[in-house]
């Protein structure tokens, strides 16, 4: 049990930096408090280290004041109960929806307060790596307003949807409604096809069972609430109360303003119970591909209308159905590469990430300490990963490792490779053929195609466009077997290749192929499956190559093998370096802006580029820095997830070490009113 602290004051918490909360539910665990990050009326955010026997990761720790507690009582423990239980429902799952902050702990500290201690509920929940473009979707929105002149484009924004409907669902299915949920609310992390959205702050959440009020308070923002929430009429308030804020949200993802242009209770209530709502097209930020596609705007103006309309029968009572109103609309129209340019650019020039003093190294999990040997890893956007291991599927949560179904997978065993296809979603496959899809649904589509003996090594691509497979017949040589919409090309053989290592997707139909050559030496080769060929790049003469990664917005790919060798590719051509000391490279990783990493046991490296890729013929020089080195891991590093400012790297023993920049720094809050319209929040 956490032994007391006296408090300065009542409102004041900043007593409790370097505390240590000890954790009622995991033993010899703490959380030492480190520095805060948000307050509200009711409580204060601080960001903290879990500190445990295996490893150690940062956290939020939300605690109440003790002024509240005190005045409020039962209700004020309410509050932390709540989102402990709408939270904990959802970690029973594995792996847990990605679109939903994840709970770790919950318990209560003591404090001496106007003469008595007070017991004061705290709640620890995963901390979420927001990156240069921002940690809240309001950050978010104006990073891409001041980068491309635009809000959300079609397909970007199609992806938030699709995240707040999946997200809502699962929170709605274990029976709590949200109340509160606003672009703040909603945490960001990653960027392009990796990047999350989670929906966060459940104290004003609702589960079921739990009708209690907040002492008379009326819950809620302006120009998000829905106008039930002012009835305090718990049978009115639904799943369809979060639809209403789900549609005010997707509005101002799509045009940077709030859908509801009100300053007080009054104006909100009488504006949502009208019948006037405001087009998409009114804004100056629309993106211009859906500006231009007039039938999308009709249809998605409808949409919105129908989520916020005043009567709650008239409302979709499924979040995502919802999104299914919008998401197609938003997909119609293909992204511009150059919107993704512009934003890649600002990634490579928003920070000095080669600065090394300015970075902290934690272990998130020691070495040895679990029980399996990783042979495959795939990251999700926000750091959490599905690993393939000598007994089966394990999924690591961001704080430890959970055991996952295998069930309808004969032999989990015998699993060889995972891919990440989409946020919370994974296909796995290995020998006889075998696939299956995960998600926090669990296995499904267990499917083995009709191919005698074939065991699949390796996936890059998507099953529903265009996907590569490396496969290996008993005794055969190895094959590169192609997918295009589901249906098998001509296999292409490797006949002088002993062994293929890893492969990368570099352009939309081209991959880098590395590996071992039967003479003893390294191979590596562009395999364009559409015209059935495959090229070989000169390399260095090193054993083998054994690792690869790519950008395929920037066609740059990244491969790595024996004696510190990396090659580079680019549309201009490739480029050969070495890394100093000529170690074992295992791992590679090529981060959004273009940027490469690479791992060996016990190392990590960052390349050093002293001129931009973007925009330049000549692919960039650069040198390779060590940003990290500890003699004590010996098990090569098999994985590394980056972005900027931030790295993951795993070992072959299950070994977990993070990397954090800790020059990353948004505003909080927009500079002026009319980009990003404030939402003062009503009795909080």
């Amino acid at each position: 049990m956490s032994s007391s602290v006296s408090a300065s004051g009542d409102d004041d918490l900043e007593f409790l930096l370097g505390a240590e909360l000890a954790s009622d539910t995991a033993p010899d665990t703490v959380y030492r408090i480190l520095s805060r990050v948000g307050e509200g009326a009711m409580g204060v955010a601080f960001f903290a280290m879990r500190v445990a026997p295996e490893g150690e990761c940062g956290v939020v720790v939300k605690i109440l004041k003790p002024w509240f507690v005190q005045q409020w009582g039962k209700t004020a423990e309410l509050i932390v109960t709540k989102e402990a239980v709408a939270l904990g429902r959802l970690n029973e799952r594995v792996p847990p929806t990605p679109f939903v902050v994840r709970l770790i702990d919950a318990g209560s500290y003591p404090i001496p307060s106007r003469g008595i201690t007070v017991r004061v509920p705290w709640l620890v929940v995963e901390y979420v790596h927001g990156g240069v473009e921002g940690t809240t979707l309001s950050q978010r929105v104006l990073h891409s307003v001041r980068s491309t002149g635009h809000a959300f484009d079609g397909q970007r924004a199609a992806n938030l949807v699709e995240a707040l409907g999946h997200g809502l669902s699962a929170v709605h299915e274990v029976g709590v409604v949200h109340r509160d949920i606003k672009p703040d609310n909603v945490l960001c992390c990653g960027f392009g096809e990796d990047e999350i959205f989670k929906i966060a702050d459940f104290g004003v959440a609702r589960p079921t069972g739990m009708a209690a009020t907040f002492g008379g308070f009326i819950v809620g923002t302006l120009g998000y609430a829905a106008p039930e929430l002012a009835t305090m009429d718990a049978k009115a308030v639904g799943a369809w109360s979060d639809v209403f804020s789900m549609a005010s949200v997707i509005y101002f993802v799509l045009t940077g303003a709030d859908y509801f242009d009100v300053k007080t209770p009054s104006d909100a209530l009488v504006t949502a119970l009208g019948n006037k709502r405001r087009s998409i097209r009114e804004s100056p930020w629309l993106s211009p591909e859906l500006r231009s596609n007039s039938e999308a705007c009709r249809a998605i103006d409808f949409a919105l209308a129908v989520g916020t309309a005043g009567k709650t029968e008239i409302r979709p009572t499924r979040a995502d159905a919802l999104a299914m109103m919008i998401a197609p609309w938003l997909r119609s129209e293909p992204q511009r590469f150059s919107l993704v340019a512009k934003r890649r650019l600002q990634l490579e020039e928003s920070e000095d990430t080669t600065q090394l003093v300015a970075w902290t190294w934690t272990p998130l999990r020691h070495p040895n300490t679990f029980s399996k040997v990783i042979r495959a890893v795939s990251w999700d956007g926000d750091g959490r990963c599905m690993a393939a291991t000598n007994e089966g599927l394990a999924f690591w949560n961001g704080s430890q490792w959970s055991d996952v179904s295998h069930q309808g997978l004969r032999d989990p065993t015998r699993i060889r490779f995972v891919k990440r296809i989409a946020p919370g979603r994974w296909l796995v496959g290995g020998d006889e053929a075998t696939f299956a899809l995960y998600s926090s649904e669990g296995p499904r589509d267990v499917r083995q195609f009709a191919t005698t003996g074939m065991r699949y090594e390796l996936f890059s691509g998507s099953f529903e466009d265009l996907a590569v497979l490396v496969g290996v017949e008993s005794g055969g040589d190895p094959q590169l077997c192609c997918l295009v919409s589901k249906r098998w090309l001509k296999p292409l053989p490797l006949p002088e290749v002993a062994a293929v290592t890893s492969l990368s997707r570099i352009a939309d139909a081209k991959w880098l192929v590395i590996g071992r050559a039967k003479n003893g030496g390294g191979y590596a080769a562009i395999y364009r499956p559409l015209e059935w060929s495959i090229e070989q790049i000169e390399t260095p003469l090193v054993r083998a190559f054994l690792a690869s990664d790519a950008e395929p917005s920037a066609q740059v790919g990244l491969a790595v093998g024996a004696s510190g060798a990396v090659v580079w590719t680019y549309p201009a051509g490739v480029r050969h370096e070495v890394v100093p000391g000529k170690p074992d490279l295992s791992a590679a990783s090529v981060e959004a802006s273009g940027r490469g990493w690479c791992a060996s046991a016990g190392r990590i490296w960052m390349h050093h580029r002293t001129a931009h890729a973007t925009g330049r013929v000549e692919p960039p020089l650069g040198r390779w820095d060590l940003m990290w080195q500890e003699d004590g891991w010996q098990a090569p590093i098999v994985a590394l997830f980056t972005e900027p400012g931030l790295v993951l790297a795993m070992t072959a023993d299950g070994g977990i070490m993070e990397g954090r920049h800790t020059a990353t720094r948004m505003p909080s809050r927009p500079p002026t009113d009319r980009m990003l319209r404030k939402t003062p929040a009503i009795g909080r």
